[in-house]
């Protein structure tokens, strides 16, 4: 997956709620983007995908020199999930019940699959 998506997930309590799933990518030599296994989540808004740039202002060396917001200040992000080759996965900074980070991950593996 290299694209920011929007996915829906039932929280503990049998709610649904929204959460953002953004890969971070790495670029090659080739300039290809290739996938890194890490995903970041954050609080997400109506249904579809989104991009980079509805998430955060561009970064300072790119347009206005406005500072990025840090993730762990930022009071809508979710954590982060890490894959390793073996398709074993850790999630981490984030306050996700068990239960939604299955969904997510299930998600991240179908979509890649």
């Amino acid at each position: 997956m290299i694209h920011t998506v929007n996915h829906s997930v039932t929280n503990d309590n049998g709610v649904q709620q929204n959460i953002i799933i953004e890969p971070v990518l790495h670029q090659s030599a080739g300039h290809e983007l290739n996938s890194t296994g890490l995903y970041k989540l954050y609080k997400g808004g109506s249904e579809g995908e989104v991009t980079l740039f509805e998430l955060q202002p561009i970064a300072p060396e790119i347009g206005e020199s406005v500072p990025l917001l840090d993730d762990k200040k930022n009071p809508d992000y979710l954590g982060q999930i890490q894959f390793n080759n073996n398709s074993e996965w850790q999630y981490s900074e984030g306050v996700l019940s068990v239960y939604e980070q299955q969904q997510v991950v299930e998600f991240i593996k179908n979509t890649n699959s």
